[in-house]
């Protein structure tokens, strides 16, 4: 191990993928508490090929952290992965069906409403009147966010010359300040991103005007960038 100064040999990236899967599979697989609190985290991986899965990560409620403090991937337990090449409501319905014999039947189901998961979550919960569906503050929050910024016509052409202005300069020396790259699906989860880079260029071209960088090309930089500055009213609100 060079980087320790030690003199054994390192473990192959292969030997550390390997226990990194057996230490996941046994995770997975090991008994779960029957309970009547527990919540479900349900979701599908993004599609890679002819398969996808069913993601169902468990927390009892009497192990939520404290107040104040957030869910994090610690707090969680995998509770059953099921690879699927088609989705559909009844498919949900049965596979949220068979991990009953895990845990019990939950007390909540958290997810999104993609219409399979919606349609087999509602009909898992009228079989099952003691367990609630609750929609997740984070595909909430961006339902709500899309409904204010999709008609807003300066949100519109902000992130239009985002995305125009990151083409233009990802291969000049202006690389280093290219907007972040907006994502085609789930866009209005992630637009902190590109408010926080409109912000930090704000401020980049405030500090300009009392000490300029010689690193940046000052032409270059206002006609790429430049047009940042207008929106400075809207950035802040």
């Amino acid at each position: 191990m060079l980087s320790l100064e030690l003199p054994l040999s390192s473990p192959s990236w292969f030997s550390g993928r390997l226990w990194l899967f057996r230490l996941g599979y046994f995770k997975l697989t090991r008994p779960k508490e029957h309970a009547d609190d527990w919540v479900w985290i349900v979701d599908h991986t993004i599609q890679l090929g002819a398969e996808k899965c069913l993601v169902i990560l468990g927390i009892r409620l009497c192990n939520l952290p404290a107040p104040g403090s957030c869910l994090s991937q610690e707090d969680v337990e995998p509770i059953a992965l099921f690879p699927v090449r088609q989705s559909s409501g009844d498919v949900v319905f049965q596979q949220l069906g068979d991990t009953i014999s895990k845990t019990g039947v939950p007390r909540e189901i958290i997810g999104d409403k993609g219409s399979d998961l919606k349609s087999g979550v509602e009909k898992f919960c009228q079989e099952h009147p003691e367990t609630c569906y609750i929609y997740d503050i984070k595909h909430k929050t961006a339902a709500v966010l899309k409904h204010e910024l999709q008609k807003d016509e300066a949100w519109q052409e902000f992130s239009q010359l985002a995305a125009q202005t990151r083409r233009k300069v990802q291969q000049t020396s202006l690389a280093a300040l290219a907007p972040p790259n907006q994502r085609t699906k789930a866009r209005y989860m992630n637009v902190d991103i590109l408010i926080q880079w409109g912000e930090n260029m704000l401020t980049f071209f405030d500090e300009q005007q009392t000490n300029a960088s010689s690193e940046f090309n000052s032409e270059q930089l206002e006609k790429k960038l430049g047009w940042v500055t207008r929106f400075r009213e809207q950035l802040e609100e």
